[in-house]
């Protein structure tokens, strides 16, 4: 029509109205725009700067708060992911990688993706011809249960440069700090060394050292890195615990930073207290929104932010003020004892993993009431992250 004699231009009024979640507003306007490697997103809000000479697209206001909108919300599922993949080369000159994708679909969070599937095998479902090579099977498993529920819900950016450093160095693991290599050995293998059939920490890591799977954990570790900003200052008095203070770690990890669990040893902890005794150490796990379904009414605990450096806990139903532990929390200067407390704001996250705990470092006893169990307000030596505070803060209501 735009060709037609004695016609300079053609005008489409396509009006926008509610839509589906499902419908991709994404890939229509990419057909538009042609091949880019730029965001549709930023195509959209930039008044399409990349569309076909001679052609012009404009959006109202409210159509274009609409139109993002959707793209943002839009329902990733494991069809609509597979198809995005496929349709790649229509819309970029750019090599298919995971992070190349991403940044052509910056609306897709990498923790939807991963609820689908590893990146690896949703490119061979998306690839019509079979994978003479194909990745083993369970190795592939390991390495999307590992990014998924390990490496995506901790935001600790000195343990995650390190892990691609060591993606960039083929996992060797001469001059690496010991402790994060455990982390790192348990975040993939979820078992002992000798339970893994290895015999050494550099063994259990080289194996992990696979081409097609290590450019793909370096592109989540990238994603990974770039949504983590806040500070983290390092636990100046545990220099040989490389956890960093306001981070987010999964309980394996702790325990492994912390000495608990070795390479031959795998401590399990299901109490909201440990005692690392050898060290005379307490780590004190707190769930602030507990769940009925998931805590007996004798593990209800009563535990939130009084302000910014003081916490309210609540003990143990044994626990009492004249003797054993109860005791140990008051005078645990006196004994010197640490105290370390991890907090998270409810046992899942919103996509249904293990939700890891918040670092708010040492603690000091401040006051008691009661008696089995006992209400200790606790004084944290670093005040607690702001992200946190408004979470912690709330329950004191009730």
């Amino acid at each position: 029509m735009r060709l037609a004699e004695g016609k300079e231009c053609c005008t489409v009024l396509d009006f926008v109205g509610n839509s589906r979640p499902e419908y991709d507003f994404a890939n229509k306007f990419r057909a538009l725009v042609g091949k880019s490697n730029r965001a549709i997103s930023d195509e959209i809000k930039q008044g399409f700067p990349h569309v076909p000479l001679g052609c012009r697209i404009e959006l109202s206001k409210r159509t274009q708060e609409m139109v993002l909108s959707n793209i943002r919300q839009a329902s990733l599922t494991l069809k609509r992911l597979v198809s995005m993949i496929r349709q790649y080369p229509q819309h970029s000159s750019l090599p298919l990688t995971l992070s190349n994708f991403l940044a052509l679909n910056p609306e897709i969070d990498l923790n939807e993706l991963y609820k689908r599937g590893c990146w690896s095998d949703l490119v061979q479902q998306a690839q019509d011809h079979i994978n003479d090579n194909p990745i083993d099977a369970s190795l592939l498993k390991m390495f999307t249960k590992a990014i998924h529920n390990r490496i995506l819900t901790c935001d600790d950016h000195s343990y995650l440069s390190f892990l691609k450093q060591l993606c960039q160095t083929n996992f060797a693991t001469e001059g690496l700090i010991h402790r994060h290599a455990l982390m790192c050995h348990y975040d993939f293998w979820q078992k002992t060394g000798p339970e893994s059939g290895f015999d050494s920490i550099t063994q259990s890591l080289a194996n992990l050292n696979v081409f097609e799977l290590k450019a793909e954990l370096l592109d989540a570790l990238d994603w990974q890195l770039a949504q983590t900003k806040h500070q983290q200052p390092p636990m100046h008095a545990l220099p040989e615990v490389p956890l960093r203070l306001h981070a987010r770690y999964a309980k394996e990890q702790i325990l492994a930073a912390f000495g608990a669990t070795t390479f031959k040893y795998q401590q399990q902890v299901r109490e909201g207290v440990f005692a690392i005794n050898d060290q005379n150490i307490l780590l004190m796990f707190v769930t602030l929104d507990k769940n009925e379904k998931q805590f007996s009414p004798t593990t209800m605990y009563h535990d939130y932010a009084i302000n910014e450096q003081l916490f309210h806990w609540q003990s143990q139903n044994s626990s009492r003020p004249d003797k054993g532990r109860g005791l140990d929390y008051i005078q645990h200067k006196k004994i010197g004892k640490r105290l370390f407390l991890f907090v998270r704001e409810q046992t899942k996250d919103e996509y249904g993993r293990t939700m890891g705990f918040v670092n708010y470092g040492e603690v000091e006893y401040v006051s008691h009431t009661g008696s089995q169990p006992m209400s200790i307000t606790w004084k944290l030596k670093e005040p607690m992250p702001n992200f946190m505070w408004q979470q912690a803060a709330k329950l004191a209501v009730g």
